[in-house]
């Protein structure tokens, strides 16, 4: 990948929440342990019961999180992302099964980071990355809580 090319992607990461607490030459590592990819719009991005290990970052676009119910007979929209949104944290962090399934609401731009791959970066850019997983994993957890108590 030219210099050109680079700039251009290191911007596209930059630009979300994220990543902000990474320095350039950070990103750069990040970039090695993933692809920013294209998805058109209602293309499964990951289907439930999947087994991989990505960790997502939407860079541009929408995503449906979309699960089925128990006896399969229908799928419910369980939520809505948009850019600087994550998903795929259960899934690099425990089994790698997937719990629901991801479609493109419209063209997406999102970053896959390959679970494993994330282990082998160096130690302050993974406690970085691994620190921004849990603080949008806790924010998730809370916003869950919230709309829990009010349903009640």
């Amino acid at each position: 990948m030219d210099d050109f090319e680079l700039e251009k992607r290191l911007k596209l990461l930059q630009a979300v929440d994220f990543f902000s607490p990474f320095t350039m030459d950070e990103l750069a590592e990040v970039l090695k342990c993933g692809a920013i990819k294209k998805y058109a719009a209602h293309e499964y991005v990951i289907k439930e019961d999947a087994v991989d290990a990505c960790f997502y970052v939407i860079l541009k676009g929408k995503v449906m999180i979309i699960k089925e119910s128990d006896t399969k007979r229908r799928k419910v929209k369980i939520a809505n992302l948009s850019a600087g949104d994550v998903f795929g944290e259960m899934a690099m962090l425990l089994d790698g099964h997937r719990s629901a399934s991801v479609m493109a609401a419209m063209e997406c731009f999102a970053f896959a980071a390959d679970g494993q791959a994330i282990g082998r970066l160096t130690c302050d850019t993974q406690l970085k990355f691994i620190r921004q997983v849990a603080k949008y994993m806790a924010q998730k957890l809370k916003n869950q809580s919230k709309a829990l108590v009010e349903a009640f």
